[in-house]
């Protein structure tokens, strides 16, 4: 049977949804004084842990969601069901999403997401939340016999869709607008199943950046899936996650993300579990703001790698946007810890 689904975009540009209807919000893009003076150039924070669901995903899965309840007609209609694979953060994002446009939401995790991750979905008013196999693959595999099973499903992918990457590319679309007429040397972003990666990347594209900016792409070693599938000119699949950021846990990236991954603009770079843990502590110290490792990972890139190590263009001018991806898989616990397996003055 043929899984339902939202139709891909027609094309590489689509029609936004007016602002009160999006399951996301326009979120800031502030500058950061200390880590600008860190390294030594302009660093602006793209803040969107602030959207509903705490992480960046309320854009493509919210936008993927409203794409399949409006193709069918069903926005605001308490029948259609919305099923979701996801170790937490997607998940979080289908069942905010699908509440806010009038729909139920059931969730499948795997078994590596932790109960702390599987309450918070359950608490933001999933359906059900089921846990099943060992990673997001078998997981998903359930999540799809569920939508086979059931007239009123549709099923919701948690990366790999078009409709993923076009709510994603809203980013770039925010950026832009908020540099008034400026465009960023770079962009630093964390990358799991390459979702976000290839989002940025249409959207650069798309505005005529793509040869322009700089695409700095971060995992963590043990979930270095793209990393691993760009030094060998093909898509490879880890044997097994064994990162502490587990919301970058695909062993293998999305198709698409490999092929922009391997644009020109591209600077692929691998950090420590240690340096991703230091940088979220650091970011709450420092910025006043919590986000997990996943998304510590990429801040890593400024506070451990040196973003003038690693693009020897830049300048005191220049002007790098970090995209600050959010997260729910943290509290002032999982921060204590961090800081007592992961000591402040160790490196990457």
């Amino acid at each position: 049977m043929t899984i339902p689904t939202a139709p891909s975009p027609s094309s590489t540009t689509s029609t936004l949804p007016p602002a009160p209807s999006r399951p996301w919000i326009h979120t800031p893009l502030i500058p950061s004084a200390t880590l600008s003076t860190l390294a030594g150039c302009t660093v602006l924070l793209k803040l969107d842990l602030h959207q509903p669901s705490g992480s960046f995903k309320s854009r493509g899965v919210g936008y993927q969601i409203l794409q399949i309840l409006r193709s069918h007609s069903l926005v605001s209609s308490s029948t259609a069901h919305i099923y979701s694979s996801s170790g937490g953060n997607a998940g979080l994002a289908a069942v905010h999403a699908s509440r806010m446009l009038g729909a139920r939401c059931t969730v499948v995790v795997p078994e590596s997401t932790s109960a702390f991750m599987a309450e918070k979905v359950r608490a933001a008013g999933a359906e059900q939340v089921l846990v099943c196999g060992k990673s997001w693959v078998e997981a998903d595999q359930h999540v799809r016999m569920l939508v086979e099973q059931d007239k009123d499903g549709y099923y919701c992918a948690p990366f790999d869709h078009p409709d993923v990457w076009e709510g994603n590319a809203t980013l770039v679309d925010e950026i832009l607008k908020d540099m008034n007429g400026d465009v960023p040397d770079a962009v630093v972003a964390s990358v799991g199943g390459g979702g976000l990666l290839v989002g940025l990347q249409l959207g650069l594209e798309r505005s005529g950046l793509e040869e322009r900016t700089r695409m700095v792409a971060v995992e963590t070693r043990g979930a270095e899936s793209l990393n691993a599938s760009l030094r060998e000119g093909r898509l490879v699949t880890l044997e097994e996650i064994t990162s502490i950021a587990t919301s970058l846990g695909a062993r293998t990236v999305a198709e698409k993300a490999f092929e922009v991954g391997s644009w020109g603009n591209v600077i692929s770079r691998v950090v420590s579990d240690g340096a991703a843990a230091r940088a979220c502590v650091r970011f709450a110290e420092e910025e006043r703001m919590l986000v997990e490792a996943a998304c510590g990972a990429s801040l890593a890139a400024v506070y451990e790698l040196g973003l003038r190590k690693m693009m020897p263009e830049l300048t005191s001018e220049s002007k790098v946007v970090v995209v600050v991806c959010g997260g729910s898989n943290v509290n002032l616990e999982i921060l204590e810890k961090y800081r007592t397996e992961y000591p402040l003055q160790q490196k990457a």
